[in-house]
């Protein structure tokens, strides 16, 4: 680990070396703080040496010294013990060392500039923390930074033969949502999704479920002042992130400018036309946490137009013949994905992006679960026919071979066809000389012939185009310019 130095508004942390082992053999034999431990054997230079290389050196624990801002002198330590690497969890301790220094604050302030780095810094995601039920400062300092009561340990024996009550605290990282939400002819409808979106986390906070969020808003080149009221949404809060594309991409696209943007351990996808209910975000998260990597909202009913719900039929048998989709699982435009798969998901560079292949190729563990649709309140659907149509061409030509398979096989098909037809023809020739050569039936075979070669040949352009663009280095999207990018 390098040198760390975390600063706060009355102290700071600076990391602890050989050269503070006086004081901290002070500090530990000092009587108030012997009190807070369970270990109240006399503390030596020696033993401090030993946890140096048996702890901190071998990566078990991580110790920081408690200095005051004013004066840079040191009254205390905070640490980290007994990390688990695997499970990302670890112990934390801290004490004062200076008498002088007990109710100023410093160990709240401690606290929380040490989680913060825990967290942050060493990818720990939940800590834990014994503290005897008498030290009532102690355990208002903890609730703090965050930590929270989980049991009672009861009749705890110390090294000098006392027993006393014992709290067991933890405290869980708290997990980040990055919303994704690409915009086009929104301005009406952005911000009730806004406001939703804020009000659900409120509500889920309340409920005990508490998440840090950042809100990406991509303007797919909308033509009316979308972006205008993204910058008011980003202005009024500095959670809220805007990208302004150059050109309009198309949805697909947009999402993955979105995604280079994220810094949340979960990715949520939503539309900005207020159909996909926010509010019910918390049973994509539900699901997230019970171990999916992936979660498509299902809707019952849905409230698009009958076009709309053929194309994404369409769609929907698309993925499930050319992708391999499971037939029982529903994709929709409404998902939450976990961090690594959208990071898998930014690996694709080229021009032509389809989100759900990319989720199909990605993992399996994809489930469903059941919301609302709500009916359309202003507006019209942006997937026109044309789009529709290029989205499932990026869906087959860019994640799957199987039409070049069906070509294959319809023309050996075809060729066996007419490899027949003719021996019929000339054994019916052979048995009647008299039968005549129908123009026609010539025609006609040379019609559908000609018609299967140009559609074979037009699929292939199709690859060889898409290919061709890919080689190119043709971006998927070209950002004009950003907002609240540094942020968060």
């Amino acid at each position: 680990m390098g040198i760390v130095r975390l600063e706060g508004e009355k102290i700071l942390l600076r990391q602890m070396t050989y050269e503070d082992t006086d004081k901290i053999v002070e500090w530990r034999n000092n009587e108030r703080v012997r009190s807070h431990f369970i270990y109240r054997e006399n503390f030596t230079p020696e033993g401090h040496h030993h946890w140096i290389e048996s702890m901190i050196h071998t990566g078990k624990a991580v110790q920081f010294i408690i200095c005051e801002k004013c004066g840079i002198r040191p009254v205390g330590s905070v640490y980290f013990r007994d990390i688990d690497r695997v499970k990302k969890e670890a112990e934390y301790g801290i004490f004062l060392g200076e008498d002088d220094a007990a109710g100023k604050g410093y160990g709240t302030e401690a606290a929380k500039l040490a989680v913060e780095y825990a967290f942050s810094q060493m990818g720990l995601e939940r800590l834990v923390l014994r503290v005897f039920t008498d030290n009532e400062a102690a355990i208002r300092s903890y609730k703090t930074a965050g930590f929270v009561k989980e049991a009672v340990l009861e009749n705890v024996e110390c090294s000098d033969g006392e027993r006393k009550d014992m709290f067991f605290m933890s405290m869980e990282k708290e997990k980040r949502i990055s919303f994704v939400i690409p915009c086009y002819r929104s301005e009406v409808t952005l911000p009730k999704v806004v406001k939703e979106i804020k009000e659900t986390l409120h509500r889920m906070k309340e409920q005990g479920k508490s998440y840090d969020y950042e809100i990406i808003l991509v303007n797919d080149c909308s033509p009316d002042d979308t972006f205008a009221v993204i910058q008011k949404l980003c202005g009024e809060d500095n959670k809220i992130k805007g990208v302004n594309l150059a050109r309009n991409f198309g949805q697909h696209a947009a999402l993955m400018a979105g995604f280079h943007q994220v810094n949340g351990d979960v990715v949520v996808c939503l539309d900005d036309d207020g159909q996909t209910p926010a509010d019910e975000v918390d049973k994509l998260l539900e699901e997230i946490d019970n171990g999916s990597d992936v979660v498509y909202a299902k809707y019952e009913h849905k409230k698009h137009s009958a076009f709309r719900n053929f194309g994404s039929w369409v769609n929907e048998e698309m993925a499930r013949v050319m992708l391999g989709k499971p037939r029982e699982l529903y994709v929709s435009s409404y998902f939450a994905a976990k961090r690594f798969v959208v990071e898998e998901m930014k690996k694709y560079t080229n021009a032509y992006p389809y989100v759900i292949g990319l989720v199909l190729r990605t993992t399996k563990r994809i489930s469903n679960v059941s919301v609302c649709h709500r009916e359309r309140e202003i507006g019209s659907s942006g997937y026109t026919f044309g789009k529709l149509l290029e989205l499932w061409f990026n869906g087959f030509t860019a994640f799957s071979v199987k039409p070049l398979r069906l070509a294959t096989a319809v023309g050996c098909m075809c060729s066996v066809c007419g490899f027949l037809y003719g021996i019929y023809t000339v054994i019916k020739k052979l048995v009647n000389p008299n039968v005549p050569m129908g123009f026609s039936s010539i025609m006609a075979a040379i019609v559908f012939m000609g018609g299967m070669m140009m559609m074979m040949l037009g699929l292939v352009g199709e690859y060889i185009g898409r290919m061709y663009i890919s080689m190119n280095n043709s971006p998927q999207f070209v950002i004009r310019e950003t907002i609240n990018e540094e942020e968060w």
